[in-house]
């Protein structure tokens, strides 16, 4: 498997998916600092109020959307990171090419939610519920944690960056 191509969300340029740092501006891709995180209170009340509608590319950045009903919702490319989905039912979600950097999805319904390419560095996934979920060209780091009876490698996932893993 390939890892392919994203564009940076700074400049646009395309770079690939496993880049911590886009080669043409320079901007650091590491995950935002909490207190500098802002969602766009529109799409977290649209969402939470049952509109199932598309949010590609939405920008949900520390989010909170603890139990959220997001069944089956576009969030493809979505800016989730640093976002609270602790206990979140995204099953059958589309999560391609989203930043889910240091999100809090524990206990997270990821029933076949489609996480392809998805930006799972520092992410904690402990007690979701992967069954079935696309995890093809993902990536995470050292701190991104997983259910006990997942093998992220074997899923499809790419590790970015050797480190501590969290237990």
């Amino acid at each position: 498997m390939t890892p392919r191509a994203r564009g940076c969300p700074f400049c646009g340029e395309l770079m690939w998916t496993y880049s911590e740092e886009c080669p043409h501006c320079q901007e650091t891709l590491g995950p935002p600092a909490r207190e500098s995180v802002f969602a766009d209170q529109i799409e977290v009340e649209k969402l939470l109020s049952g509109d199932i509608g598309e949010f590609a590319l939405a920008y949900l950045r520390g989010a909170e959307l603890r139990g959220a009903l997001l069944g089956g919702v576009d969030l493809f490319g979505a800016d989730l990171a640093a976002a609270d989905l602790r206990k979140a039912d995204l099953s059958r979600a589309n999560l391609s090419s989203a930043d889910l950097r240091g999100a809090n999805l524990r206990g997270a319904n990821l029933r076949e939610a489609d996480l392809s390419d998805a930006h799972l560095g520092g992410a904690d996934l402990r007690e979701a519920d992967l069954r079935n979920a696309n995890l093809e060209g993902s990536i995470y780091d050292g701190f991104t944690t997983w259910p006990d009876d997942l093998d992220p490698q074997a899923a499809g996932a790419f590790m970015i960056a050797e480190g501590p893993r969290r237990s």
